[in-house]
């Protein structure tokens, strides 16, 4: 299987979950090299593999050449895992149209184009299951956050869209809101335990029950075109 932005923190707790169940696992970064090698690193055994794999998903040539070095490795893919993407905290009226298209080449037409590409191959298989780590914004929106939720809502269009495309062929593709995490994405943004107001439960879900409901809904037969959400914030 393979973890787009599996460097990350959602995306290295996800590879490691399917890496203890026995899968194995490539692990696709950008620039964070040395994050993607410890993963590998904790992944591998002799019972399974991993390999990390670079690749700019803004970039289609990249990604063509990702998917072609993955199925060197792996001539069958059986399952993928969203989990890349890029973020701007800027009002709309402030946003370059610099800053809007990287937003939309990342988040949106790199999902699109990786989306392509492991359709491909799991419609050729008869079978497959795709994940994509999504967010609440998609649905809600959020002050400085139009690029953002934009491409988080045109996420959910792919999903929804593909799942029905490519139910037939038994592909399974889903979404998953995971809440907040202290990570390189949320940066600054990321809130005090005495401003988490907006969840209902005082706290945000744990890297483990992300980990453990994408693991899940990968493997599920029965399960396609829904979203998941673990943020329990109610707006």
């Amino acid at each position: 299987m393979l973890v787009l932005g599996g460097s990350g923190v959602i995306g290295s707790a996800v590879c490691l979950r399917f890496a203890q169940n026995g899968w194995n696992v490539g692990v696709h970064y950008h620039t964070r090299h040395d994050s993607a090698d410890d993963v590998v690193r904790r992944i591998e055994n002799p019972c399974r593999m991993g390999r990390s794999f670079q690749a700019d998903v803004s970039d289609g040539r990249q990604i063509h050449t990702l998917f072609n070095q993955v199925q060197t490795v792996w001539p069958e893919l059986d399952a993928m895992v969203w989990a890349a993407g890029t973020t701007t905290n800027r009002l709309t009226v402030r946003i370059t149209p610099v800053e809007w298209e990287r937003m939309l080449h990342v988040n949106l037409t790199g999902l699109f184009l990786c989306l392509q590409q492991g359709l491909r191959l799991f419609s050729e298989q008869r079978g497959g299951a795709v994940t994509v780590v999504n967010s609440l914004s998609s649905t809600t929106g959020g002050t400085g956050q139009t690029a953002y939720a934009a491409c988080k809502a045109g996420a959910l269009g792919l999903v929804k869209s593909a799942a029905k495309e490519l139910g037939k062929a038994n592909v399974r593709v889903n979404a998953v809101f995971p809440g907040w995490h202290q990570s390189p994405l949320a940066g600054d943004a990321f809130p005090d335990p005495d401003q988490l107001q907006a969840h209902v439960l005082g706290r945000t879900p744990s890297l483990d029950e992300i980990a453990d409901l994408i693991y899940g809904l990968t493997t599920a037969r029965d399960i396609s075109g829904q979203v998941y959400n673990l943020d329990n914030r109610i707006r």
